[in-house]
C-alpha cells in the first residue's frame, strides 16, 4: 500500500494493535491481534510464529481457529514441504500466496495439498515473514481461507505487507513491556519506551530487542549478529554482575520470569541524551515529522514532543536547524 492512502478502517486496526501492547494480556496478544485484523483482512484461520529466522528455532506460536492436532501434524511432517512458507522466509517483508510461488494446478496435485491442506480446510494461503537482520529474530504470519472461490487478492497481499511490520513491532513492544513489569514488580519508576530494552533467554538468546538496544550493542561489538548476545555480556548472563559499561553505554539486567530483561542507558560524555532521545533527535533532524516518528515507535505524538523538548533543553538548541547542526558536529 506504499504511496496509497490507507483506509480509516485499516488505520483504526493498526491503532488497536498498538493499544493492545499495554491493554492485552501477554499470553493472548497474538491471537487477539489476529482476530482484530479479520475485520480488515478476512480469513478463516491463521497462525503466527516467532523465533530465530535462520535456524527456525521457535519461541512462540499462536493460532486462530486451527486445532492443536493440525499444527502438530504440520510441524512433524509437512513444514519442510511447505513451498509458500519457504518462499516467504527467503523473501522477508514480501507477502505471498500459493499462486505467487506455484501454478494452482500444480499445487492442487501436490502431496501437501491432497494430504494436509485440503483435509484441514485450507484452500488459500497468504503469508509473510519479517526478519531483524541484526538479531536474526523473525516472525511468520499466515492467513488461510477455506472457500475455494475466495482467493486472496492482490489488494490483500498489499494490505498484509502494510500490516505485518506493525504486528511485529507491537509484539516486540508487548514482550518487553510484559517482562519489564515482571522484573520491576512495581518498584521501578515506570515503563516509558521499549527501544532501550531487550528480552533474552537465560542463555542470552535475544527474543525481542528495541532499536536503541540494538544500536548500543552494535556500537560495543561492531561485528555482532544475533540472536545470541556477544561474549562481553557474559558477566550479566552468569550472574557475576548486574551492570556493565561498554563504550558510551551502560547495560543492566534483571530476572523476568524465565527470561532476562536487559536495558541500556547512555553514559556521561554523550551530551546526556538517552538512546531513545538520540534516536528521536536523529529522525527529527532528518526531516521526519513528529507524527511519523510516533507511528514508527508505536507511541503518542505527545511522547515524541516531550522527548524532543528534553533534547532541545540538553543540547541548548531552539530549532530543527540548530539540532541538525549539533548532530552533524557530533558525527565529526
Amino acid at each position: 500500500m506504499s504511496g496509497l492512502s490507507v483506509p480509516k478502517s485499516v488505520q483504526a486496526a493498526v491503532a488497536d494493535v498498538y493499544r493492545g501492547v499495554f491493554t492485552l494480556p501477554f499470553e493472548v496478544f497474538k491471537e487477539t491481534t489476529l482476530r482484530r485484523l479479520q475485520s480488515v483482512l478476512p480469513f478463516d484461520s491463521a497462525v503466527w510464529g516467532s523465533g530465530v529466522h535462520s535456524t527456525n528455532e521457535l519461541f512462540s506460536l499462536s493460532a486462530v481457529d486451527q486445532s492443536f492436532d493440525t499444527l502438530m501434524t504440520y510441524a512433524a511432517k509437512w513444514q519442510p514441504h511447505d513451498f509458500v512458507r519457504s518462499a516467504a522466509v527467503a523473501n522477508p517483508g514480501r507477502a505471498l500466496r500459493n499462486e505467487d510461488v506455484m501454478p494452482l494446478e500444480r499445487y492442487h496435485a501436490s502431496d501437501i495439498y491432497l494430504e494436509f491442506s485440503k483435509p484441514a480446510g485450507i484452500e488459500h494461503a497468504l503469508g509473510v515473514a519479517e526478519r531483524d537482520e541484526v538479531t536474526d529474530v523473525g516472525d511468520v504470519v499466515f492467513l488461510f481461507r477455506a472457500d475455494p472461490r475466495r482467493a486472496f487478492t492482490a489488494e490483500d497481499v498489499a494490505l498484509l505487507e502494510h500490516l505485518s511490520p506493525h504486528l511485529v513491532l507491537a509484539w516486540r513492544q508487548c514482550q518487553i513491556a510484559h517482562h519489564y513489569r515482571l522484573a520491576a514488580s512495581g518498584a521501578a519508576a515506570g515503563f516509558h519506551d521499549s527501544e532501550g530494552y531487550a528480552v533474552a533467554s537465560n542463555q542470552g538468546v535475544i527474543q525481542a530487542a528495541g532499536e536503541d538496544f540494538r544500536i548500543a550493542v552494535c556500537a560495543a561489538a561492531p561485528a555482532w549478529r544475533g540472536p545470541k548476545l556477544p561474549p562481553a555480556f557474559d558477566p550479566l548472563l552468569n550472574g557475576a554482575r548486574s551492570t556493565i559499561v561498554l563504550g558510551d553505554y551502560e547495560f543492566t539486567v534483571q530476572a523476568a520470569d524465565e527470561r532476562r530483561l536487559f536495558a541500556v542507558a547512555a553514559r556521561a560524555g554523550t551530551l546526556g541524551l538517552t538512546p531513545t532521545e538520540a534516536r528521536v533527535a536523529r529522525l527529527y533532524a532528518g526531516d521526519m515529522t513528529q507524527r511519523d516518528i510516533a507511528t514508527r515507535a508505536g507511541v503518542s505524538v505527545s511522547t515524541v514532543r516531550n522527548q524532543l523538548s528534553s533534547v532541545y533543553l540538553k543540547l541548548d538548541v531552539h530549532s530543527k536547524i540548530g539540532l541538525a547542526r549539533v548532530l552533524n558536529r557530533l558525527r565529526g
